[in-house]
C-alpha cells in the first residue's frame, strides 16, 4: 500500500474515524452515546451534531482496524481518480443524506425511531465499497478481492450484502442507514443513465403524442344544401364549399 501522504483528504477521514471511535469508546463506559446519530434527540432534543459526528464513530475494534484501512485504500484510490472535492462529497454526502431520509421517517413514525442509535462510519464505508466496485465496473476493470480476480460491479454488491446480511440477523431497523446509503450510491453513479432513460421515455411520449394529434386532423368538405347550391349558381361571386 502506497503511502499517500497527510494531503491525502482520505488519510485524514481514516485517522479522524480512529480518533473519534477511541473517545467514544472511553466515553460509551459511562452509557453515553452523545457522538452517535440517534435521530429521535436529534429531531425533539436539538443534538444537531449527531448526523456528523456519527460520521466518524465505529463501534468495535475490528470495524475501527478494517474501516480505517478501507477509507484510506478505496477512498485514496477514489480521490486519486476523482479530486479532494468531489471524494468528500461523495463519501461524506451520501451518508448525510441518508441520515436526513432518517430524519424524515422519523418525523412521520417518532416512537418507532425513538431509541435507534446508529455508527456512521458503517455508512461512509459502505459508501466507498459500492462506489469503488461501479467505478471499476464502468471502466471494465477487474478488482482483487482477497486473491480472486472479480468484476466491479460483483465488488459492489458485496457491499450490498454485507448490509443484507447485518439486516437478516439483526433486524432491518438498525442498519436503515446503510440501506438507504445503499440506494443513494446506486442512484448516484447510475443518475446519467436514468437521466437519458427519462429523456427517451419523453421522446417516444412526445412522438405518440404528435401521431395521436395528426391522426385526428383530418381534412373534410362542407357540402351546402340543394337549396344553398342553387343559390351559389345564382351568384358566382359568392365562395364554393369550404375545406375544414
Amino acid at each position: 500500500m502506497q503511502f499517500k501522504g497527510f494531503h491525502s483528504k482520505a488519510h485524514l477521514v481514516a485517522i479522524a474515524t480512529i480518533i473519534a471511535s477511541v473517545v467514544h469508546g472511553l466515553i460509551a463506559q459511562g452509557d453515553s452515546f452523545l457522538l452517535l446519530f440517534a435521530p429521535f434527540r436529534t429531531l425533539f432534543y436539538f443534538e444537531l451534531w449527531r448526523p456528523f459526528t456519527s460520521l466518524f464513530i465505529a463501534t468495535s475494534p475490528v470495524e475501527v482496524i478494517f474501516g480505517a484501512l478501507i477509507i484510506y485504500s478505496i477512498g485514496g484510490m477514489l480521490e486519486s481518480r476523482w479530486s479532494r472535492k468531489r471524494f468528500l462529497a461523495v463519501a461524506l454526502g451520501i451518508p448525510l443524506i441518508a441520515e436526513v431520509m432518517v430524519l424524515i421517517a422519523t418525523l412521520c413514525a417518532p416512537d418507532l425511531f425513538a431509541r435507534q442509535i446508529y455508527a456512521g462510519s458503517r455508512q461512509v464505508i459502505t459508501t466507498l465499497w459500492i462506489v469503488f466496485g461501479l467505478v471499476a465496473h464502468f471502466s471494465h476493470e477487474m478488482l482483487n478481492f482477497w486473491g480472486t480476480p472479480i468484476r466491479g460491479k460483483t465488488f459492489a454488491l458485496i457491499g450490498v450484502g454485507f448490509v443484507v446480511l447485518s439486516g437478516v440477523f439483526g433486524g432491518f431497523m438498525p442498519v436503515l442507514t446503510e440501506l438507504c446509503t445503499v440506494v443513494l450510491c446506486y442512484l448516484y453513479m447510475y443518475r446519467h443513465r436514468i437521466f437519458r432513460v427519462r429523456n427517451q421515455l419523453e421522446l417516444k411520449y412526445y412522438d405518440w403524442k404528435l401521431k395521436r394529434l395528426k391522426s385526428r386532423s383530418q381534412f373534410r368538405v362542407i357540402q351546402g344544401t340543394r337549396k344553398n347550391q342553387a343559390a351559389d349558381d345564382d351568384n358566382e361571386d359568392e365562395p364554393g364549399p369550404q375545406i375544414h
